[in-house]
């Protein structure tokens, strides 16, 4: 596949990473396990919460065939082109401005049509409440891909929650994103009530700025001592900053921006397991995969031939 580029956001510019394969402009991200227990012990979110959640722009030869069907509910917004989703013997033709919900294990296949490709986000949601939205998706359109007005904020509220988890799975951020889940599927199920209203973001913090410096600069090895001197605070002061506002030290936290990048290197590139190491500032490959397999509960191999199949 040609080569392309995946545009991540920042706060303060867009970083062009450029890689083997994909889709211009794609974004993903995959929640590791342990922060999946995480947020089933959280009474906030547990009742609804998502496990996968990205956008795939103009996703030419895209393809997903799940012969036992996925663990968790799926949405796809189609917000330009077409595309086919066949599941129990129905076929689902997708085209801009709509979307359907695939129920858990239930076998299906999707594709975006070669004339007409289709562009889409897509999340995989579950908890006791999935099937509640699920039913009233599916009674009120049991047969056919519902139709949407054009509407830019559906579209933020998926940029906005990719944003927010790009940053990192502090408690705040994981809470946010989850409970911004229920906006987001109210903006499909309700859709009559779905008005636009533009929202404010603190881009001034500390602790903020202290996550975008790290999304910089996941190539290198930051020292706790690095990052508190970038902003002049005291390495003692910082941590103590920094791990009250995320939950996490930010070492740990810088760990797990860095492996969430690995998946995306691993999902979206032919890179070697060594190349990314050094990519991600890794010396040691085996200390890369050892660190991977912690965080993300399989290893490097594992997780890319998983996403592959």
């Amino acid at each position: 596949m040609k080569n392309t580029l995946i545009k991540m956001k920042n706060s303060s510019q867009k970083e062009k990473i450029k890689v083997k394969e994909g889709f211009l402009g794609q974004r993903m991200i995959v929640i590791p396990k342990n922060i999946l227990s995480e947020i089933k012990n959280n009474g906030l979110i547990s009742s609804l919460y998502f496990t996968d959640i990205g956008v795939f722009p103009n996703a030419s030869h895209h393809s997903m065939k799940r012969k036992h069907g996925s663990k968790q509910y799926i949405l796809i917004y189609c917000y330009k082109g077409e595309g086919i989703i066949s599941k129990e013997n129905k076929t689902i033709t997708l085209k801009a401005n709509t979307f359907y919900i695939i129920p858990p294990e239930v076998a299906h296949d999707y594709y975006a049509l070669k004339q007409n490709p289709w562009s889409i986000y897509w999340i995989h949601f579950t908890g006791p409440q999935a099937p509640h939205f699920y039913d009233k998706f599916i009674t009120e359109f049991p047969d056919t891909a519902p139709q949407l007005s054009l509407e830019e904020r559906r579209i933020e509220l998926f940029e906005n929650i990719l944003d927010v988890m790009e940053d990192g799975y502090s408690a705040s951020n994981l809470e946010y994103a989850n409970l911004s889940l229920w906006q987001l599927l109210n903006a499909f199920l309700y859709e009559r009530f779905f008005i636009k209203k533009n929202r404010q973001f603190s881009e001034d913090n500390t602790i903020e700025s202290a996550i975008d410096y790290m999304k910089k600069h996941l190539d290198l090895s930051l020292k706790i001592n690095d990052v508190a001197a970038y902003f002049n605070y005291s390495s003692s002061h910082f941590f103590t900053l920094f791990k009250k506002q995320t939950g996490y030290s930010p070492i740990h936290y810088f760990n797990y921006l860095k492996m969430q990048k690995a998946c995306q290197y691993l999902s979206f590139t032919t890179m070697s397991i060594k190349e990314i190491s050094f990519a991600l500032g890794f010396n040691d490959p085996l200390y890369f995969s050892r660190l991977f397999k912690k965080i993300m509960s399989t290893s490097p191999i594992q997780y890319r031939t998983e996403y592959k199949q």
